[in-house]
């Protein structure tokens, strides 16, 4: 396995196409038969794949995207210090013209999010996301943002420092105003878990300008 590895990385770092789709096509095995190869190069082998979402040819980056989720449904909490870039390039291809890009990019973030710590896919797609001019990224970030916070629960997501509370608040607050249906639907939604939790209001109220309350 570890000689397959090294083998994997050279083809990834190559010029040829096929051989970079041999190259995913064997991180994909490993990450499923042995995970525990990858434990060493986690790192590289993240960065590797990602690079490869980007990749002209449609063959390897749905490869590499379906690869992502791969890693994050094997690997777990092992894959949190990949979520800020990987979150990012993943979500930069749900503004890409090809339906089928959009739903493997949707699917791996999907897995991102049941996989890593919530905390981590939430200030990911924080930051990554639900500010992009793109409609469709706005809209992907914040279905998965909706998840991440069900995950976690309103006592929690209200128990951080002012400033990322604030930061929370507002933003929710900005999606539930989007200009996209389904976006505004997942925004107002999120505002209702934060909502079950007494101390809220109060939060509105202080970080909220009054025109959007």
């Amino acid at each position: 396995p570890e000689r397959g590895l090294l083998r994997a990385l050279a083809w990834l770092g190559g010029d040829d196409w096929q051989e970079k789709a041999k190259g995913l096509f064997s991180i994909r095995r490993l990450a499923v038969c042995q995970s525990e190869v990858l434990l060493s190069r986690l790192h590289d082998v993240s960065l590797a794949v990602t690079k490869e979402v980007n990749n002209l040819r449609s063959k390897v980056c749905r490869c590499a995207i379906g690869t992502l989720g791969e890693l994050f449904r094997t690997m777990k909490k092992h894959m949190d210090h990949e979520v800020d870039e990987v979150a990012r390039v993943l979500l930069q291809k749900m503004g890409d013209t090809s339906e089928f890009i959009q739903k493997a990019a949707d699917e791996s973030l999907e897995v991102m999010v049941g996989s890593v710590t919530p905390a981590r896919a939430m200030t990911a797609l924080l930051a990554s996301g639900v500010h992009h001019r793109n409609v469709l990224v706005r809209k992907c970030a914040a279905k998965h943002l909706l998840t991440a916070m069900e995950r976690i629960g309103a006592e929690k997501l209200l128990s951080g420092t002012p400033s990322s509370t604030e930061l929370l608040v507002r933003t929710l607050v900005k999606l539930a105003q989007d200009c996209h249906q389904e976006t505004r639907c997942y925004g107002q939604k999120m505002l209702s878990i934060l909502m079950s939790h007494k101390i809220f209001q109060k939060y509105l109220k202080q970080f909220v300008p009054s025109r959007d309350l």
